[in-house]
């Protein structure tokens, strides 16, 4: 039995690189587990980002969105990621 692979993403500023980043992921987890989760967390972005973030769960529901309320930082954003896996 594989275990669910959880990759937690901070996510600042980034809505040009989101889709390609996702697919490069997908592509590379469905290598080693069908069972994966994608967390992705905007840090207050002033972009787009969350905006793609959504789109990209709309599109596949392993794809989880978080929004933070204020910039918190990369560490903070990783932390908060990590309160929702489930890997």
């Amino acid at each position: 039995m594989e275990d669910r692979i959880s990759v937690v993403i901070p996510v600042y500023n980034a809505v040009d690189s989101l889709s390609e980043l996702y697919q490069r992921l997908v592509d590379t987890l469905q290598e080693i587990s069908a069972d994966f989760e994608i967390i992705m967390v905007d840090d207050c972005s002033n972009d787009q980002s969350y905006k793609q973030i959504l789109q990209l769960h709309k599109k596949d529901n392993r794809v989880k969105a978080i929004k933070l309320a204020e910039n918190f930082g990369q560490q903070n954003a990783l932390i908060c990621g990590f309160n929702y896996v489930k890997g």
